[in-house]
């Protein structure tokens, strides 16, 4: 069965009236999109997985033929995301345009300070999108809150596409979200690692973190950096921590998908997550005082510009969007500490999902361009330019950050560590996480233990969840 180009006046119905049964009301989603700021750009994205819609049936079933690249085709890109047109150029189009030099593309780029440029405005405007792409939990949730999803299970079979070249937990992650549909195939990934400030640890006499320490070996060494020199308080370790809870190693989901009940207050894996994050990794008054002062858990400035972070769990692409204030340091990486409790195991990954919408007229063009985006050839031009592919080749991973300033670093890092698996995350997701952090602020200030932050954040959890239930119920 063929993808159809619905027409654009029947989504502009169903987003501008309420539906029971799962449709979601215009004003939620502009509440979600708010939260939501794209993680494969300058900042990360803190965003949501999975609406309660109803899955798509409509499969494309495009019979396999000779490519055609000199065919003509317009097609218009949207990634929920300000990203320049110059970083999708660079990223994306310039290398499909050299492909299909006869396709016409255009990127509809987010605008802050003007309304009209996002989703629910474009699509309630009639604007065709053709091609949607956006981070694991965002991608399938928007394309079913607005009934654009398509299920392209039946075409990667028709073309022979071997998803077993991907990650595992990749495309598990996309049915884990939507209860089997594929709505689309990753493009791009991302791991976390640990960055680290050689000059620090030259300065204070310490050998250098090595590939495959566990978190308590690293607490250690955060210990041995945590001090007062000439007047500088210095800090052995640092994180983004929205980052660090959501891709968490030990897989933990903040909500459990059949209850809809929060699990931060359940699951005892939360308990062994905060105890090792901010108890043996930043414990002490030196951190206390850090947070009172600076209202913030995230001290990737304190690594990159005020340079008294010896260490940063961040993901991969740092050195891709701090370009400048990376070429200014003397820094590595190595993995990402691992949990003695699940030895080997890295973060999870975080990747860019691309898919066909039902708003396209150039199904067969839009088709053609996801499958040329997951060929050995994109994705090793990918890898080059310092983004990891989702293929797991030795060949692409080889050429990992290539083309970049920093080619002598110590990739490998980034793929030794097995993957965590990519857990369940709903669209409440991003309430989720801000709550959790709000949780690790506490205990880090010194205002509650433990048990009182996850009984607080329980509570808050559970109100978010309710809240959101009612809104997409009216």
């Amino acid at each position: 069965m063929c993808v159809h180009a619905y027409p654009v006046q029947s989504v502009q119905k169903q987003i501008l009236q309420t539906k029971k049964g799962g449709s979601i009301q215009l004003s939620t989603r502009k509440i979600r999109l708010a939260l939501a700021v794209p993680l494969l750009c300058a900042t990360f994205i803190v965003l949501g997985a999975c609406s309660s819609g109803t899955a798509s049936t409509n499969s494309p079933s495009v019979k396999s033929k000779p490519e055609d690249y000199n065919e003509a085709a317009e097609l218009t890109f949207f990634g929920n995301s300000a990203q320049s047109q110059e970083y999708f150029n660079k990223y994306y189009g310039d290398a499909i345009r050299k492909k299909f030099p006869n396709y016409k593309l255009t990127y509809l780029q987010i605008d802050s300070n003007n309304k009209a440029t996002t989703l629910p405005e474009l699509i309630a405007a009639g604007t065709t999108i053709d091609m949607y792409y956006a981070t694991i939990g965002n991608f399938e949730s928007a394309l079913r809150e607005f009934d654009m999803q398509v299920d392209i299970t039946d075409w990667i079979k028709t073309e022979s596409i071997d998803t077993s070249r991907f990650e595992a937990t990749l495309m598990e992650a996309m049915k884990v979200n939507t209860g089997g549909p594929i709505y689309g195939l990753p493009v791009q990934s991302n791991v976390e690692a640990l960055y680290y400030n050689k000059d620090i640890f030259d300065k204070f006499g310490v050998s250098y973190p090595k590939d495959g320490m566990t978190w308590d070996e690293a607490a250690e060494l955060s210990k041995k950096l945590t001090r007062i020199d000439g007047g500088k308080q210095y800090y052995g370790f640092g994180a983004t921590f929205s980052h660090i809870l959501r891709a968490n190693q030990l897989s933990l989901a903040r909500v459990d998908k059949a209850t809809g009940k929060p699990l931060i207050h359940i699951d005892p894996g939360w308990k062994t997550l905060y105890d090792t994050l901010f108890g043996k990794m930043m414990g002490g008054d030196e951190y206390k005082q850090s947070f009172i002062q600076s209202k913030s858990l995230d001290n990737i400035n304190g690594f990159i510009k005020d340079q008294n972070v010896a260490t940063l769990a961040f993901f991969a692409q740092l050195y891709l969007t701090n370009p400048t204030e990376l070429q200014l340091m003397n820094w590595d990486m190595v993995t990402l500490p691992t949990f003695k409790e699940k030895p080997g195991v890295g973060s999870q990954l975080y990747p860019m999902f691309f898919g066909p919408t039902k708003l396209t007229k150039n199904k067969e063009a839009v088709l053609k361009v996801i499958k040329f985006m997951v060929s050995e050839e994109y994705q090793t031009g990918l890898a080059r330019k310092g983004w990891m592919s989702v293929l797991t080749t030795d060949k692409v991973r080889n050429e990992y950050a290539q083309d970049t300033p920093f080619k002598d670093k110590n990739y490998k890092a980034l793929f030794i560590n097995k993957p965590a698996p990519i857990v369940y995350t709903p669209e409440i997701d991003p309430s989720l996480i801000t709550i959790h952090t709000n949780a690790a602020y506490s205990i880090l200030k010194g205002e509650a233990d433990i048990n009182t932050a996850f009984r607080t954040a329980e509570q808050a959890a559970q109100k978010a969840i309710d809240d959101f239930k009612a809104k997409n119920a009216k």
